[in-house]
């Protein structure tokens, strides 16, 4: 199964094997951790035609799978004071209002 991991994913080879996926990782998954990966919320369906690369511009990155760091970091970039934000949902929506 051709699967975008959003956040990082582990699961068991055939062989007993732990494999960790990386957030940001496109690829085939065996279909049963595909699945798993889905269901969790731990990866979206796959374009096996897309290259992975930058995203197109004007697309909004996955801002859910950002970690507070990077959303600070994006939030400086665009001008947006988070300063007040006590956790990632408020800085979240803070990016989200401003792009509106």
């Amino acid at each position: 199964m051709y699967v975008r991991i959003k956040k990082a994913f582990e699961y068991r080879n055939e062989r007993g094997e732990k494999i960790t996926a990386p957030r940001g990782w496109i690829g085939e998954l065996p279909e049963e951790h595909g699945k798993a990966a889905l269901a969790s919320g731990h990866a979206v369906p796959g374009d096996p035609r897309a290259l992975p690369g930058e995203p197109p511009v004007g697309d909004e990155p996955d801002l859910d799978a950002m970690t507070r760091a990077e959303l600070d970091k994006l939030a400086a970039e665009r001008g947006i004071d988070v300063s007040k934000a006590k956790n990632k949902d408020e800085v979240i929506a803070a990016l989200r209002s401003s792009a509106a």
